[in-house]
């Protein structure tokens, strides 16, 4: 219908209903069919995978005020055509939903990128000497912060040591985050500067590396409360320095085709950049926030259950427009590499260890219910066999506290599962968050973690298909920083569990390869159900927002192991491009 038509027939029915009563106008509104308005855009002649609930295909989309107005045929979206609609030609271009990321620290790795960034160095030469780098280029400054190095440039030596930096610079304190976001590795300056030596006590839920001979501290502070030592005596970053973060990343993220993400730790207190809603607002306020954010807040160990009342001020406060903060983020334990991760078991490598919490069990099982009861979202992290069960454990207790409700809690990482918990994120309506890049023989799986965790264990990594067969929901996430963000990369990774870019690698325990279609939902309309935004995204459907990515290639059309080269031509938020062209 030609544009100038609708606006007769609104015009028309409007005057006919001002002069129906009032139960005359309930009929006829009842029974005049929906004014039909030109669309603003057209996508046409693509492969439209819509994700809705019966995984239906399409080739056209309509889009009208940041929403989708019709899906279907070329022949129908024809009549959503004005006089001012773009009419875009697909070419057979594959459209998706918009991807989501429900495990992600935005703020921080913006901050990494653009300090001192070690990331991506294969071989502890290149790690030393991009140090050495950044210490020439910049003479005057107090210390020397970055981060991105990976514990596989350490395989068949001793590890990090603050003797590597002191060679370096010994005058002022260097200190680098490891690409895990669980270690710093810091010189001796840097430990005089905080005070820290052999005698200094250890903080609950950290440790500092030790020479296993002499006691000595060898440089490497291991989690949040150790690591504090050195941060909290940072000057703070400024909520500039946090919008410029947040502006880098964003574009990167668009560049994936990511327009919805779960920051997973946003702190309300401290110096270091994961401090970020101020930086969220400033950036809506400016009308520049073009992702959908939901932020997990930061559960302060230790700090008891006196801390919800700030928590519900900062959900509040902040939770407007594309912002919502409405999740709660407990950091519960560590990582294997560093044998911090808890394990219902010892590790293999060391009899007399199990890893330890950040967060104990007791305070989580007080806290999960409390924070359940005031409608928040939970976010465990879980790294080890134990973590899970004592999350799902925390989580069941809310659930006989409170009763049902539509909480969408879920563990983050999800590593290690024992298989007697398999079935209990199913049964517990438990989202299992997985980082699926993470699942493929690399360096951790191929040679770091074996002699820690033994064959058994190694067999229980990442159980995608187990939980999903047994009822459970799975959502996806990268952890970007700790690894690349691409969502092509990890839908190829579930998919295949081979190395999706190099040299293929041996398929790590095929029985957990996930269909294409389960796949891609972890990064669609299951990530959108995490996301709390499931009514509005993750699907390509009548009333929602035209968040949309366009793939060069139909995924369903190439093999499996060429999804991570599909190539990305656009990205679109409510219809509007924020990355790439049409």
């Amino acid at each position: 219908m030609p544009y100038k038509l609708n606006i007769v027939a609104f015009i028309l029915s409007a005057l006919f209903l001002v002069g129906c009563s009032s139960e005359d106008q309930s009929t006829a509104t009842a029974m005049a069919a929906p004014v039909q308005v030109a669309a603003h855009t057209i996508l046409k002649n693509g492969k439209i995978y819509t994700m809705d609930s019966t995984r239906s295909w399409a080739d056209s989309v309509a889009i009208s005020d940041g929403r989708i107005v019709f899906v279907g045929s070329g022949d129908e979206a024809e009549a959503y055509a004005g006089d001012t609609t773009r009419v875009i030609d697909l070419d057979g271009s594959m459209v998706l939903p918009s991807f989501q990321d429900v495990h992600i620290h935005p703020v921080t790795g913006g901050i990494l990128y653009n300090e001192c960034s070690l990331f991506d160095l294969e071989t502890l030469d290149a790690v030393l000497a991009a140090i050495s780098l950044c210490v020439e280029q910049n003479p005057d400054a107090d210390f020397i912060n970055g981060g991105g190095w990976g514990w596989e440039i350490f395989i068949g030596s001793d590890g990090p040591h603050r003797n590597l930096l002191d060679e370096i610079d010994s005058t002022r304190p260097l200190f680098f985050g490891d690409s895990d976001g669980h270690t710093l590795w810091v010189n001796s300056a840097a430990l005089s500067w905080a005070g820290i030596d052999a005698s200094t006590p250890v903080p609950e839920g950290g440790d500092f590396g030790r020479d296993s001979s002499t006691g000595e501290l060898t440089g490497t502070l291991l989690e949040g409360s150790a690591m504090s030592l050195i941060y909290d005596r940072m000057p703070a970053y400024s909520t500039a320095q946090k919008m410029d973060a947040l502006r880098y990343t964003q574009s990167y993220l668009h560049s994936l085709g990511i327009t919805a993400i779960q920051d997973a730790l946003v702190h309300l207190q401290g110096n270091e950049p994961y401090k970020s809603l101020d930086a969220y607002q400033a950036l809506q306020e400016a009308g520049e926030l073009n992702l959908r954010v939901v932020a997990a807040l930061y559960w302060q160990p230790g700090a008891g259950l006196d801390q919800i009342e700030a928590l519900k001020a900062a959900r509040a406060q902040y939770s407007k427009g594309r912002l919502q903060a409405h999740s709660i983020k407990f950091w519960a334990d560590g990582i294997i590499e560093t044998h911090t991760a808890m394990m219902l078991e010892p590790y293999s490598d060391q009899a007399d260890n199990r890893g330890f919490m950040m967060v104990s069990l007791e305070e989580m099982l007080a806290a999960v219910p409390k924070l359940d009861a005031e409608g928040f979202q939970i976010h465990i992290h879980a790294i080890g066999d134990a973590t899970v069960r004592y999350a799902l454990d925390a989580l069941e207790g809310a659930l006989e506290v409170n009763g049902k409700r539509d909480s969408r809690h879920l563990t983050a990482h999800t590593q290690l599962v024992h298989p007697d918990d398999i079935a209990r994120f199913g049964q517990l309506n438990v989202i299992a968050g997985f980082s699926p890049y993470w699942a493929y023989a690399d360096e951790y799986v191929a040679i770091i973690n074996p002699p820690q965790l033994g064959p058994e264990r190694m067999g229980w990594m990442y159980p995608i298909k187990s939980i999903t067969d047994t009822g459970g929901r799975v959502a996806f996430g990268s952890d970007w920083y700790v690894s690349n963000a691409d969502p092509l990369l990890g839908i190829e990774t579930a998919v295949t569990r081979v190395e999706p870019q190099g040299e293929p690698t041996p398929v790590f325990i095929p029985e957990q390869r996930i269909s294409l279609d389960q796949a891609i939902a972890g990064y669609t309309i299951d990530a959108a159900f995490a996301n709390f935004l499931d009514a509005d995204t993750g699907s390509i459907e009548v009333g929602k927002y035209a968040d949309l990515v366009v793939l060069e290639q139909n995924l369903f059309d190439i093999e499996p192991a060429a999804i991570s080269d599909a190539g990305l031509k656009a990205t679109l938020l409510e219809g509007e491009l924020v990355f790439g062209e049409l």
